[in-house]
């Protein structure tokens, strides 16, 4: 049994500035990735100021990010929260192109996914970070 099976739900951190895309994730993954995962607590973010709020005041077990957010893309959040906290949790980051990938694995991130991606795709990109 893995850790994030022994709680029976978890904070996962969605961030983007694109609405559509949050949506797109959360009815992808929905409330539970598969029957051995706990249910997920989607907390959604929408600027950096935003997502570092909401990464302090709870206990994220997983983030999901956006690189093609506008000013502070997924990859420099990311970053950030690995400079500034010791224990940063595991994190699905969501790039457009391939060439970005070494820049993702360079922020932190545990998985990385370029688009097009579909919903079967992220929901196993999502079980691997809480693996």
């Amino acid at each position: 049994m893995t850790q994030t099976e022994n709680r029976g739900s978890i904070n996962v951190l969605l961030y983007s500035d694109n609405s559509e895309v949050r949506q797109m994730v959360m009815d992808a993954v929905g409330v539970r990735p598969g029957k051995d995962f706990p249910t997920i607590n989607w907390i959604e973010a929408a600027t950096e100021a935003g997502a570092v709020m909401k990464f302090t005041e709870n206990d994220i077990h997983a983030l999901v990010l956006d690189g093609e957010t506008q000013k502070v893309g997924g990859m420099a959040l990311l970053r950030r929260l690995n400079v500034e906290n010791d224990n940063t949790a595991p994190s699905l980051m969501l790039v457009a192109r391939q060439q970005d990938e070494w820049l993702a694995q360079f922020s932190g991130a545990t998985h990385i996914l370029t688009t097009p991606f579909d919903a079967v795709t992220l929901n196993e990109g999502i079980k691997k970070i809480l693996r």
